[in-house]
């Protein structure tokens, strides 16, 4: 927060907030445009300056000015490079790195670091079908089942549904069990399908985890989800890579008149408009506002704006919900030309990272009350967002690699012969007895003695015990990782040295 005492003395902030009036200062047009009059500009501009800086955004422009690149967004940057033939965007530094698929062992870390936080939220996990019924409740709000991804039927004439996410499968839990129908908080992971537009006979897979609550109309609800988020990107180390852009639509009847005014004003152009464009008129006008085609840009300078069809209650829930996130200390970016992929209202966001030039994407959400009610036949409150784990993972592979090295195993125990298994496997029970909280892997493999500790390394396992014989009070050969070391134990020793080490 700016102290007024600290300001220069050839300062704008106190004019810019109306705490004085500075005849020498002329409004510049990007702050006229803050408000529809000078106590709007003046509460935006003094949340612009109170609010976090994202770390992501400093390491741009730190990266742009130390390359002598272009600062922009990636589609503005991407144009440029279209046109001049050569790339404008900041380099990493380094040599060019491979792409590194996902290993199993990644996704198990992944998919851990989310479910233990969910678990600390207090949320529930949802366990959802893979195929779903397509019905006509479906399609009568097709803008809620549908977005630009595309569809993911079986086929044409197939009443059944491929996953395609998972708000769908949680509506119709809450539909179908009463226990869930006042408030709930779900949670959800797994794998979701889609066709993508420009191919055919194709069906992609992905991954997604998601988060929705029902039952809760206030903004302290898509609050508690914006500091979920951005807890998860802290525990991934990721929060310095990351931007929320958010926005408000109002209600659906307010976004619905925006439309309306949008098809109205197109309306008398539509013998210039692209047959791709009509259809976007037809069912998401919006579209036509975000395209660089120079006809609609030219046409985009006079066409209605979401804003002013946002009323001033929606806008005061609006602000309360930014002033949390201010005090939350989480950084944001208020986007007005941003609009919501779905069938959104009062909140829409998405986070990105620029770090990934293509599918920047890592999470989108918001709140859904007129589709969720729309679907279950009566009135329920509805928010929620999913993290798109594919560029997570690899924005993850890209940052902070050595994170995906974490242990996953604490003891992995081999037996040197056939003889000596079931000793192996009695050591293995009793050490979980003695410490529940430890990860313990009995190696039943095959494979040669050499091989099972290169695995077990590969695992992550702190460490390794080899059983040579069946002896119950032999000894055993006790492998450290961590502090590369090697001793001969017998069972008491051992239990005395996990127990040291581990600090249990």
């Amino acid at each position: 927060m700016t102290d007024k005492h600290d300001l220069p003395i050839r300062s704008s902030y106190r004019h810019n907030i109306g705490e004085e009036k500075l005849v020498r200062i002329t409004a510049h047009d990007e702050y006229l445009k803050l408000g529809k009059n000078a106590a709007e500009q003046a509460l935006q501009y003094r949340r612009f300056i109170q609010a976090a800086l994202s770390p992501a955004i400093l390491q741009k422009i730190t990266r742009c000015l130390s390359q002598n690149c272009v600062l922009g967004t990636p589609g503005f940057c991407q144009q440029i490079e279209f046109s001049l033939h050569r790339r404008v965007r900041p380099r990493l530094p380094g040599r060019p790195r491979k792409y590194y698929h996902n290993q199993v062992m990644d996704w198990v870390w992944l998919e851990n670091q989310a479910s233990q936080l969910l678990q600390r939220y207090c949320y529930h996990e949802i366990r959802l079908p893979l195929l779903e019924r397509w019905g006509e409740s479906l399609r009568q709000i097709p803008d809620f089942a549908h977005d630009d991804a595309g569809e993911s039927l079986i086929s044409i004439d197939h009443p059944t549904l491929l996953r395609r996410e998972g708000t769908l499968g949680c509506l119709r839990a809450i539909g179908q069990h009463r226990d869930l129908q006042s408030t709930s908080k779900l949670w959800y992971l797994g794998a979701m399908f889609r066709e993508p537009k420009d191919e055919h006979n194709h069906i992609e897979q992905y991954q997604q985890l998601g988060i929705e609550a029902f039952g809760y109309p206030h903004v302290d609800i898509e609050l508690e989800h914006f500091i979920l988020q951005y807890d998860f990107f802290k525990s991934l180390r990721l929060e310095s890579h990351i931007e929320l852009k958010i926005n408000t639509p109002g209600t659906a009847q307010e976004f619905f008149t925006f439309r309306q005014a949008l098809r109205e004003y197109y309306q008398p152009f539509i013998p210039f408009l692209k047959e791709q464009w009509i259809d976007w008129l037809a069912d998401k006008p919006e579209k036509l506002l975000q395209s660089t085609d120079i006809l609609l840009a030219t046409l985009r300078s006079k066409a209605p704006e979401l804003e002013t069809f946002v009323s001033a209650s929606s806008r005061q829930r609006f602000e309360s919900l930014l002033n949390g996130l201010t005090r939350a200390g989480i950084p944001f970016a208020v986007v007005k030309t941003f609009y919501p992929a779905n069938a959104y209202c009062h909140t829409f966001f998405e986070w990105h990272s620029d770090k990934l030039e293509e599918g920047t994407l890592l999470c989108r959400g918001g709140r859904y009350d007129h589709s969720a009610s729309a679907l279950l036949g009566r009135k329920i409150y509805a928010c929620g967002f999913a993290f798109m784990l594919e560029p997570l993972m690899r924005l993850q592979q890209l940052t902070n690699k050595n994170m995906l090295k974490a242990r996953m195993t604490d003891v992995v125990i081999i037996s040197r012969t056939w003889e000596a298994r079931a000793h192996a496997l009695g050591i293995g029970r009793m050490l979980r007895e003695a410490f529940p909280q430890l990860s313990i892997v009995n190696d039943c493999s095959e494979m040669r003695i050499g091989a099972s500790k290169r695995n077990a390394d590969r695992q992550g396992g702190r460490f390794i015990i080899v059983v040579p014989h069946e002896d119950p009070v032999g000894q055993m050969e006790m492998y450290d990782q961590e502090r590369q070391q090697k001793q001969r134990v017998n069972v008491t020793t051992m239990i005395g040295i996990l127990s040291q080490s581990l600090n249990l």
